[in-house]
């Protein structure tokens, strides 16, 4: 037994000497080897490779095997490491698992509160939806009464209203998104995409989803429920080129390409409340994406648009306009003083005083 104890303590360093052995009590001193060891790991594949690799460098350049006198001892000497580094190795297990354990039940906190979260929202946008419905209330009046309403209120607004709605209209932003939301759906533009955003139940999986895309009509809903839209669209759009997708299985978004790319759309579904498009400017929507000609023709059809609303020339207007001032001061001999002039060219936008 004394023979084997000295086994480990004795082996042939490389150039021929002796070398001890020594024990490792901190850290740094474990890990000292790690570079080697894993040299060795890497070129041997497996757990096998190192241990045969390990137990033949024993064999070859150690009295391990030579000197040992109890087959037994020896034994026991392996078995006395392995089941040291068993029980860290069973110890570092417990550890992870606990913290896998307490990882788990804190993810399914979270999603349990989001999912909650989630369930309050959409009841509460339901809440608001079916109170939307419910406001406006229609009061039976008899025909008489009527009409003294509605005299009553052309007397008292007239003159003031157009005024007030002008207003009213230039003080208002653009549409954020180029779009609009209504009690089932928000959404928002491009001059050739339309994005459209639908609540559905949380929890709500893919396959549950029944979501029907035309040309010209739009069918979403969940299995067993009525449907959410269905109806005709605005406008037509491209089918094969169009697409839904589940979002955090709480939203639909339903991804439309338009069939006219150069027309924006005040609503996605007819009869839903809709948006003015006259607010849109070219600043809002991704010009950037389109080539040269196609943005020059975009911008000049969003400036005559915004020019017709306030009233003023268009740019083929102001454009013939230019032309006759120059006409106007190459002859000077000519009296245009009392001239009635259409510009024409587009209609609907104001004029210029001679």
């Amino acid at each position: 037994a004394q023979a084997v104890a000295e086994l480990g303590a004795n082996f042939e360093a490389p150039n021929g000497r002796s070398a001890s052995r020594g024990v490792p009590h901190m850290a740094s001193e474990a890990e000292k080897f790690d570079g080697v060891l894993l040299n060795i790991a890497q070129q041997s594949g497996s757990i096998d490779g190192i241990l045969d690799a390990f137990f033949g460098f024993l064999q070859r350049k150690t009295d391990f095997f030579t000197g040992a006198q109890d087959e037994q001892a020896a034994e026991q000497m392996v078995l006395k490491y392995y089941k040291k580094h068993w029980k860290a190795g069973q110890k570092r297990r417990q550890e992870q698992q606990e913290r896998n354990r307490v990882a788990d039940e804190e993810r399914k906190r979270k999603a349990e509160e989001k999912k909650q979260q989630d369930e309050e929202e959409y009841r509460k946008r339901q809440e608001e939806a079916e109170k939307m419905k419910n406001e406006p209330r229609i009061e039976e009046v008899t025909e008489e009464e009527a009409d003294k309403i509605k005299a009553s209120k052309a007397k008292n607004a007239e003159g003031e209203e157009e005024k007030d709605e002008e207003e009213k209209e230039d003080k208002e932003p653009p549409p954020p998104g180029n779009g609009g939301s209504t009690d089932k759906y928000n959404w928002t533009q491009t001059l050739s995409t339309l994005e459209v955003f639908v609540p559905v139940p949380p929890g709500v999986k893919a396959k549950q989803v029944i979501c029907d895309i035309g040309g010209e009509t739009l069918k979403l809903g969940i299995k067993g429920e009525p449907l959410i839209l269905n109806g005709k669209m605005h406008s037509k759009v491209k089918p094969d080129d169009c697409m839904w997708t589940l979002i955090d299985n709480k939203v639909v978004q339903i991804t439309l390409e338009k069939f006219d790319s150069m027309k924006w759309w005040n609503c996605v579904m007819e009869g839903d409340p809709g948006i003015d498009t006259k607010k849109i400017v070219p600043e809002n929507s991704k010009l950037s994406d389109l080539d040269g000609e196609t943005r020059m023709t975009v911008e000049k059809m969003m400036y005559d648009q915004r020019q017709k609303s306030l009233g003023k020339p268009t740019s083929d207007q102001e454009k013939q306009h230019d032309m006759l001032e120059k006409f106007k001061a190459a002859h000077p001999e000519m009296d245009f003083s009392k001239a009635k002039i259409n510009y024409g060219g587009g209609g609907g936008g104001g004029g210029f005083n001679m």
